[in-house]
């Protein structure tokens, strides 16, 4: 008597294994963009943060705070016993940052207008990296003296490496590492 076995022959497996590996491809994929778009968020959530607590500072002083050459968004949102401490506005001083990307921030020569943006790529001096910056703030379209020209939210840098929007000198640049300022 011969006794007949069921089992999955070598080509059943070989498909479903396929199959497999191709749905584990596309939820990498969907899974990197979706972190990727998480990261952005956060970042256009930190700079629009900032811009509220700026915001905030305007309306008790009625100017923009300019830090000092050299001042840093470290000591803005810490050192309360500076004119320009903006860290009393934020939920007790609490800030997050997102991942490593690169924040900027100008005002103008009267500080009635005020632009702030951060790299949406990582930091902003990865060499020849091609990403874009979100910005906020009350001086798109300005000619004020001393203030950058940002005319968008998003502003895509190309692929000439530059290490601020639109290759334009902003009074304030810092990098945030994803934990805390460096």
């Amino acid at each position: 008597m011969r006794k007949s076995f069921k089992a999955f022959t070598l080509v059943e497996m070989l498909i479903v294994m396929g199959i497999i590996i191709i749905l584990m491809a596309v939820g990498i994929t969907a899974g990197r963009f979706a972190i990727n778009r998480a990261n952005d968020v956060a970042h256009q959530n930190a700079v629009d943060n900032i811009y509220t607590a700026m915001q905030a500072y305007y309306a008790d002083n009625r100017r923009y705070p300019v830090p000092g050459q050299g001042v840093k968004f470290t000591e803005m949102l810490a050192n309360d016993e500076e004119e320009y401490y903006i860290g009393e506005y934020l939920d007790d001083g609490a800030f997050d940052g997102g991942t490593a990307a690169t924040y900027f921030y100008d005002t103008d020569d009267l500080a009635q207008e005020i632009v702030i943006c951060v790299s949406l790529y990582g930091e902003a001096d990865q060499a020849g990296r091609e990403g874009e910056f979100y910005c906020n703030g009350n001086g798109f379209g300005s000619t004020s003296s001393g203030l950058v020209k940002v005319t968008d939210k998003i502003i895509s840098r190309g692929p000439e490496f530059d290490t601020s929007p639109n290759a334009q000198t902003f009074d304030m640049q810092q990098v945030w590492d994803g934990d805390g300022w460096e």
